[in-house]
């Protein structure tokens, strides 16, 4: 009887360091898994903990108000007195306008911020990085993401318009700003100024924004309104309260969609692996079918050559985990510190996540049983007569249909027959590795396909929505019999229209208040299409219809026929609008709203008034001509400035989504070179004899490099199949995540080229670098292979 337990043990180290190369592949193949696994957990917890706690750094406002003339601080003082405020804190906030040089024509806008005590922030923090904080007289300090929009850096200087007189600013330092998105999502790049410098540019030291945070976050709501009515019964005019959802980030819907895409393609990259473990195990055992015959010879059953067999998976599941867990637990630190950064927030110092090393050292044990359990429990169960009467010289007989049918192929040259039979010698493991090769394919160009139909998305839902070129804001409000004929006179342009755009508080009626950008324009508007989702678009003859946005309509339950109220601030009454229609818009971050100009004219008792204009030009000069005539413009944007703005906050999707169709590629192109170097290893025997009866170096890299590309271009030719239904589903469950709607999808052709490409060449460095080591060894020690 044999001592089991000494016997397994002996065994298991035998194999595992007697075949090192054979130990080295098998380990590769679960660390692939693992690795792709465990990057996407460690990414997953690191990017959520960290921008959660950084933002809980700030001390995020709970209660937001704005007004619009400036309170002083001794009446500020008197919210802190309402029952349920925790604490207050307010700043300036307003936007001005600046350019690069005397020079330079055209006026930017910009945000500028005052705090009367820089040093004393509980609220909504900015922290200082660089440079003096806070900055002298005419001084700024930059938002650090602001410094590119701005185009300068530290030290430079840019011209402010301070009450219309030109003013020179030098930038002397960057601070760090996470209550809001980057510049290059909200268009405006954002310095901090002293309160003499601010005085400088609006004649004012007012404080115009306040933050409140609440004791109890159930009654904000309730706190909300006392503090409006405690500064309405002082005199002021509240221009709009906001209630914020502290552990929510501002770029939280990014972020879940990036969370949804790292589930899906984690459970892609299991699957990659448990096909890698199935195959490489499957070729383990049929390598040693003749030590199994042998080990029940002498009276082990099949019980404890299912232990010996479990206990060799379990060392490779080991040493994969070993060799994928410390690169998982950087790379994965890498990817999310990278894609933190596209939103402006800094991650702590490096640490191991803890989840993952679980999740990690789960997968690289329990996948590898799971994947294995079929061809262990085959080969444990075979009798001692198969097992001693098994023939060929590695790697199955290759005797089955396929072979035999492929044996008809007449008038290929030995070698290339040879090859061709070769690739379906053992049927099941050719399906495994086609299947695996195919799938990383398929996620491939599905991730590209996704990229491809978020840009289509893009771009319809922008430049088919938008047919402006720009959009031209006045210093002062203007008369539109004037202004619309002014720019028409211009023979580049082709069309203009007055349109309104102002932020405003739609109360619902659960009592709920959101934050809209109201947008009106003209009935018989040439420039804007709207998507709609449901319902119709605004008519001549409505009186007081309004079209709302899909993305918050769902959030907040407003539906076709609900009637709102919209409170416009400035002491204007608050009215009442039906809804109407439900439209599908990426601009200003899903939140416009649309009424018709006239009817909003009537609200606001005006007529003939406009402060900013839509253009359409072949030239952007309207602006010249406008000065000439004494109309000061404010700030001139065009469409693509706006779809930059759209796009900036979608583009870490994008990168994300770049970052793992090279990992997919990096995951399927290292399984094919583990997958062929073992079916190369396993064949040396066949190898020694080729040489034995005059077979040369070349004629046997021909053989397994024509092997190889029979294996490669079959799974290319799956991976193509696949991947249709698949970038079809991965697109549309990325657009009902990211915008409520299916994106507008479009193939990736060029996800085809470049996944031949790939596996061509991974397919050729897998076939030739074993199979030359193989054929460089002599013939003894090729026939006395194990």
């Amino acid at each position: 009887m044999l001592n089991s337990l000494r016997t397994i043990r002996f065994k298991t180290l035998r194999d595992l360091w007697g075949n090192r190369s054979r130990t080295i592949l098998v380990a590769l193949s679960i660390a692939i898994g693992v690795a792709g696994v465990g990057m996407i957990v460690v990414t997953r917890d690191i990017l959520t903990t960290d921008v959660s706690r950084r933002y809980r750094d700030i001390n995020p406002a709970h209660i937001e108000i704005t007004v619009a003339s400036g309170v002083t601080l001794d009446d500020l003082k008197g919210l802190e007195k309402l029952a349920g405020v925790a604490d207050v804190q307010a700043r300036t906030v307003f936007t001005g306008r600046y350019r690069q040089n005397a020079s330079d024509p055209a006026w930017q806008t910009m945000e500028f911020i005052a705090m009367p005590d820089p040093h004393a922030q509980t609220i909504n923090k900015i922290a200082s990085e660089s440079g003096p904080f806070p900055p002298g007289r005419n001084q700024v300090v930059a938002e650090r993401a602001s410094l590119t929009a701005i185009n300068a850096g530290i030290g430079d200087s840019i011209i402010v318009d301070a009450m219309g007189h030109d003013k020179t600013f030098q930038i002397v330092g960057t601070v760090h700003q996470q209550d809001e998105v980057m510049a290059a999502v909200k268009g405006n790049p954002m310095v901090v100024v002293s309160l003499d410098t601010l005085e400088q540019l609006q004649g004012s030291d007012r404080i115009n924004t306040i933050y409140l945070t609440v004791n109890d976050l159930n009654q904000k709501a309730a706190v909300a309104d006392a503090a409006r009515e405690r500064l309405e019964r002082t005199g002021y005019t509240v221009g709009r309260v906001t209630l914020h959802d502290p552990a929510v980030h501002p770029t939280q819907d990014v972020l879940d969609v990036l969370l949804m895409v790292m589930g899906i393609l984690g459970v892609l990259a299991l699957t990659l692996s448990g096909f890698l473990v199935t195959n490489t195990i499957s070729a383990l055992v049929a390598q040693q079918i003749k030590q199994i015959g042998v080990m029940k010879a002498i009276g082990a059953d099949t019980w404890l050559v299912t232990r010996a067999y479990t206990l060799t998976v379990l060392a490779y599941g080991v040493i994969g985990s070993i060799i994928a867990m410390p690169l998982a637990e950087r790379a994965g630190y890498r990817l999310a510190d990278f894609l933190a950064r596209q939103i402006n927030v800094d991650l702590y110092p490096y640490r191991p996540s803890v989840p993952a090393t679980v999740v990690m050292f789960a997968v690289g044990l329990v996948v590898p049983l799971v994947a294995a359990a079929k061809p262990l429990w085959e080969g444990a169960r075979i009798t001692v007569r198969q097992a001693i009467s098994d023939y060929g010289l590695g790697g199955g007989s290759g005797d089955n249909w396929m072979s035999r049918l492929l044996g008809r192929v007449q008038g290929l040259p030995r070698s290339w027959a040879l090859a061709l039979r070769n690739t379906v010698r053992v049927p099941d493991r050719l399906l495994l590795t086609l299947v695996t090769l195919g799938l990383g394919g398929a996620i491939f160009i599905a991730v590209l396909s996704v990229d491809r139909s978020f840009s289509r998305t893009i771009d319809n839902l922008i430049e088919g929505q938008y047919g402006m070129d720009a959009l031209i804001a006045f210093n002062r409000s203007q008369r539109v019999s004037n202004v619309v004929p002014l720019a028409e006179s211009l023979p580049e342009v082709a069309h203009a229209e007055a349109w309104y755009f102002s932020q405003a508080t739609m109360k619902l009626s659960d009592g709920h208040e959101v934050q809209v950008l109201v947008q009106a324009g003209p009935d018989d508007s040439q420039f804007y299409q709207p998507r709609l989702q449901s319902g119709r678009w605004l008519q001549p003859d409505d009186t007081n219809a309004i079209v709302v946005n899909r993305k918050w309509a769902a959030q907040e339950g407003v539906q076709l026929g609900d009637v709102v109220r919209l409170d416009l601030g400035a002491n204007e009454v608050e009215s009442e609008w039906v809804v109407v229609g439900i439209n599908q818009d990426l601009v200003q971050r899903q939140t416009g709203v649309f009424v018709s100009l006239d009817n909003l004219d009537r609200v606001l008792k005006q007529t003939d008034r406009t402060l900013t204009l839509e253009v359409q030009y072949a030239h952007h000069d309207a602006e010249a001509l406008f000065s000439q005539k004494g109309i000061d413009v404010f700030s001139t944007q065009i469409l693509g400035q706006i779809k930059s703005q759209v796009t900036s906050l979608y583009q870490i999707l994008v990168v994300f989504l770049l970052v793992m169709a090279i990992l997919t590629a990096l995951v399927g192109g290292i399984g094919l070179m583990g997958m062929m170097s073992i079916n190369v290893l396993e064949r040396s025997k066949e190898i020694g004899v080729m040489r034995a009866i005059g077979a040369g170096t070349r004629d046997i890299l021909q053989i397994f490099w024509g092997e190889s590309m029979v294996i490669t271009l079959i799974s290319f030719a799956l991976a193509v199949v696949f991947s249709v239904p698949m970038s079809r589903l991965l697109s549309r469950a990325v657009g009902m995540a990211f915008i409520q709607t299916p994106l507008d999808f479009a193939y990736a052709l060029n996800g085809i080229a470049y996944w031949l490409v790939i596996v061509v060449v991974v397919g050729t460095l897998a076939s030739i670098a074993p199979a030359l080591s193989a054929a460089n060894l002599s013939v003894r020690a090729s026939l006395s292979y194990e």
